[in-house]
């Protein structure tokens, strides 16, 4: 199998290389022309660095601010040796946007994807954000600091890195030979200040106050930047420091569905019942019927105290040494105050009406009695890391230029999610159709009022994770050598190598205490509402909205709870040791959840740049060599296990151990073509092949099951990298510093997809409940990670930007940046992240002391998640944000500045593709008010 896929890479390589070859013969070069100076890279990124605008202070006119930014990211984006496109600084140490992946979404075919209101990660041309390779200074970065809803992956998370450490953020559309690997759809690089780069003495400071709309709160974001040189020049320090602290809080409706036959009935196991309402029960039919609702305020307490710090030593002209590093730390202190109707676990249903959706019969107004109501608190938090080390040198003589650096870094986190599960039960109606962005839902015969008394709840169980470690480390070394030999026909040629060994590893320890055993703890718990039960009373707390109401910026006419009760998991656990929690129940570390994964990776490039009169570019071949070794246990099926009461609590036990050792090549050659037709114009041409490697977390071979929601997740250790052939062409107009009017087309064929390929199967499973232990044939949906065919995407980005100065005063200080990028791709029910439309509108000022910017980002919707009947897909709605920010120069030294995100305050929706309501996410309004000053 590997074989044949070198020789299908090998094939594809030759293709590629051969309409690089037709785009050199018949361009038509012009001997006359001057050709482009092309600067040496730094050694702070890959081996391609873009060049930087000078900041000679020497310079008679020096533009600053919103201008001086823009100014400079056109530069470089008119010099690079490949499509790219640039933010950069308005200043040193003061980046545009309060979140580095604010800003991205800026760029033309550039999205970004948020977690509870703040841009995480990023999606170039309609592709996955896995498919986008992130690297800080040319290297990628691990990160361990995932949180309960999210799994380990690829993708960098843009909160790890404080906006004042951003010089300039690259984004590569087209790929050259030097370039790391690993970005299918394009690679970020994020570039920080070094002192002898800047060429000047720079010390910034900033001090600013966030308020959070939904709670009401204010917190702190402090930083400050510090760079010069010494010794005539010759050694340069960069300094920084960042304490950021939000505190937000996020509402939400999450909806899921469940599909059982109606012998299976509810709750499962509980005996048969009639879910269509057609009044006769058929226990073959399958049915669709609301399986959860949980109303949740998730609270947040997030501190991250990060650093930077770079020494660079020239002791010759010919000689460079240097050493980066960056370090983050976060702790995060948090709860999730869940309203949870189970419907999958209620006694039985009272009236059906049904609609057939994609093929499958689906209750839209279920009326059920005894619903599983449990009013929880689940706290999350987390303590990790990230640290980064680079050590290096460059060497430049006599047209050779050599860079050697290695790095070692590491990233670890120790999360604890422990929740006091409790329950009441009632009757509840629930209408939900497809259209509709929230379910409407309605208390029946006063469970509304017996749901807001304590004395009314029972006590299940403390369960969660306690203690559990996820790692993520990274070493590699590179070599770079580039010979320049002249300024025409072959420029300079390069060649390298870099080695890379990843570890990754989470372990999968929970802890689950009974009833008993936490009335133990507690001293001597009451009596609960029913025969031998404990009362949850004395954990059940008030649960509001820190800030005005929930949901308050819905404005539909679906019924929900406003507030509701929820229980103080975290007072509790504070009273007791690791050692007294762990004594008092059931820890375990389930084999079948552990993810252990070492990937090491062995990549040789050549270069060669070319300058034919207008015709400039480079043409190049990588090689990489990728072994990977998973280590886990298969998983036996027939064991799985459901703790009702201890918040369905779902054990997959093992069946033998598993170790799959795997190595595959990869052959990613690339062409960049530049025609400069005149001395505005210019023309680009990329054809390119590149790779991104599955995650680490999908081939890992873990097994995960859901007793709520009777799915079996399975992951695949032999699951091959996607692929994709790439050709982009690009017109560009630069008529003026800061002026540019472009278009450029695109298109991908990606030759596999992961994808997963969905089964119903009917597996044995042990419900265990106080009252005994019942084992029933439940049928799962079983969701197994394969590779895939392929698809294709295609598309356009138009792009426009100016600074209107020929106005008069005071409307000289007008400009504006607009962009839109259409995307289409020829399997549109499998690809997600893909909008067709998207758009960037962005106004400034820029005149005396005052500046303010106000930008509108919107992109159409998109399939978030992909699935095949009867299970359902999620799609993102279309969505747009509105920014702003306004400074004001009090002194040469000192600005007052104001920033809003998401201004209008608007909301994130997910559907399912039946249309059925999904998620509704209230993130809330973000206001920032503070000093900037520069020295």
């Amino acid at each position: 199998m590997h074989n044949h896929a070198a020789s299908k890479s090998v094939q594809q390589s030759r293709w590629l290389i051969g309409v690089a070859a037709s785009g050199l013969l018949f361009a038509s070069p012009d001997a006359n022309a001057a050709t482009i100076d092309e600067r040496v890279g730094q050694p702070q990124g890959s081996a391609q660095t873009l060049p930087v605008a000078d900041d000679d202070p020497g310079q008679d006119i020096v533009v600053t601010g919103i201008r001086s930014g823009i100014e400079q990211a056109v530069r470089i984006k008119r010099d690079a040796d490949s499509i790219v496109d640039v933010i950069s600084s308005e200043d040193i140490g003061r980046y545009p946007d309060v979140n580095v992946a604010e800003s991205v979404q800026r760029i033309s075919g550039v999205q970004i994807n948020r977690t509870r209101g703040e841009g995480r990660s990023v999606n170039i041309r309609g592709l996955p954000d896995t498919f986008t390779l992130v690297a800080l200074n040319g290297r990628s970065v691990p990160n361990a600091l995932n949180d309960l809803f999210a799994g380990f992956s690829r993708s960098f998370d843009f909160s790890a890195l404080p906006p004042e450490f951003v010089r300039t953020l690259e984004v590569y559309k087209s790929p050259t030979a030097d370039l790391e690997d690993g970005g299918l759809s394009g690679t970020v690089n994020v570039r920080t200040p070094r002192a002898l780069d800047i060429g000047r003495r720079v010390l910034t400071l900033s001090a600013q106050a966030e308020h959070e709309s939904n709670s009401g709160k204010v917190s702190p974001r402090l930083s400050g930047l510090f760079a010069d040189s010494f010794l005539d020049g010759r050694l340069g320090v960069t300094l920084g420091g960042s304490y950021t602290e939000r505190r937000p809080q996020t509402h939400q409706v999450e909806t899921g569905w469940n599909t059982v036959t109606e012998g299976q009935g509810v709750p499962l196991g509980g005996g048969a019942d009639d879910l269509n309402g057609d009044g006769r029960i058929d226990p073959g039919r399958l049915v669709r019927i609301p399986g959860l609702i949980i109303h949740d305020m998730f609270t947040e307490r997030n501190r991250r105290l990060s650093g930077i710090a770079s020494v660079q030593f020239r002791p010759s002209d010919q000689l460079e040494l240097y050493a980066d590093a960056f370090y983050t730390r976060v702790k995060v202190e948090a709860v999730r105050q869940e309203n949870w109707q189970n419907f999958a676990g209620s006694g039985g249903v009272i009236a059906s009406k049904t609609q057939i959706l994609d093929g499958v019969e689906t209750a839209t107004d279920f009326t059920v009695s005894n619903i599983d109501l449990r009013d929880g608190g689940r706290y999350q938090d987390r303590n990790g890391y990230i640290r980064s080390f680079v050590l290096g040198g460059k060497f430049e003589s006599d047209g050779w230029t050599i860079v050697l650096d290695g790095s070692e870094q590491r990233s670890r986190q120790v999360r604890n999610t422990l929740n006091i599960a409790d329950s009441i039960t009632g009757t509840v109606r629930v209408v939900a159709q497809p259209g509709d962005s929230i379910p409407s839902i309605t208390y029946l015969d006063g469970f509304d009022a017996r749901k807001l008394d304590p004395n009314n709840f029972r006590l299940l169980s403390l369960n969660g994770e306690l203690d559990r470690v996820t790692s993520d480390r990274l070493r590699d070394v590179k070599l770079d050598v580039r010979r320049d030999l002249g300024d025409r026909g072959v420029t300079s040629l390069r060649a390298g190598v870099k080695y890379s060994d990843r570890a990754v590893y989470a372990d999968n320890k929970t802890l689950t205490i009974a009833a008993a055993g936490v009335s133990q703890l507690y001293g001597g718990l009451p009596a609960g509402p029913l025969a031998g039960s404990y009362s949850a009373a004395p954990f059940m707390i008030p649960i509001r909205p820190g800030s005005g109401s929930f949901l308050g910026s819905y404005d539909g006419d679906a019924s929900f709870p406003q507030s509701w009760l929820g229980s103080d998991a975290r007072g509790f656990v504070k009273n007791f040791s690791k050692e007294q929690l762990i004594a008092a129940g059931t820890y375990t570390n389930d084999a079948t959840g552990i993810l252990d994964v070492q990937e090491k990776t062995l990549a040789l490039y050549g270069r060669a740049d070319l300058a034919f009169g207008k015709l400039t570019g480079n043409i190049g071949l990588r090689a990489v060599r990728t072994s990977q070794t998973t280590s886990g246990v298969s998983p036996d099926l027939n064991g799985i296990t459901v703790e009702v009461e201890t918040g369905m609590t779902t054990r997959v036990p093992a069946a033998a151990p598993l170790v799959v050792k795997r190595s595959y090549w990869d052959f990613l050659p690339s062409v960049n073509l530049k025609f400069e037709a005149t001395d505005k114009l210019q023309l680009r041409f990329s054809a390119s092949r590149t790779i991104t490697r599955p995650n680490l977390g999908d081939i890992s071979p873990t097994t995960t099951a859901n007793g709520n929601g009777l799915t079996v997740t399975r992951n695949n250790p032999y699951l091959d990298p996607f692929r994709a052939n790439n050709v982009d062409a690009t017109v560009e107009y630069y008529f003026g510093q800061d002026a540019l009017v472009g278009a450029s087309v695109f298109y991908k064929n990606l030759e596999s997809l992961i994808r997963r390929e969905i089964s119903i199967q009917s597996l044995p499973v042990s419900y265990i409940r106080t009252t005994g232990t019942t084992t029933i044939q439940t049928d799962f949906t079983v969701s197994q990670l394969v590779n895939g065919s392929g698809v294709d995407l295609k598309g356009i980005e138009l792009y426009f930007q100016q600074a209107f100065t020929w106005l008069p005063g005071p409307l000289d200080g007008l400009g504006v940046i607009a962009n839109y990028t259409f995307i289409d791709n020829s399997d549109p029910n499998q690809l997600t992240a893909a909008s067709k439309h998207n758009y960037n509108l962005i106004g400034y000022y820029e005149k005396g002391p005052v500046a303010a910017r106000l930008s509108y980002s919107w992109r159409s919707k998109y399939l978030a998640s992909a699935a095949t009947a009867p299970v359902m897909g999620r799609i993102n709605r279309a969505f747009g944000t509105l920014d702003a920010s306004v400074s004001f120069r009090v002194t040469p030294q000192a600005s007052i500045v104001l920033e809003a995100v998401n201004l209008l305050d608007r909301d994130e929706i997910v559907e399912y593709t039946t249309g059925l309501p999904a998620n509704y996410l209230d993130s809330g309004r973000r206001l920032f008010g503070g000093v900037r000053m520069t020295f």
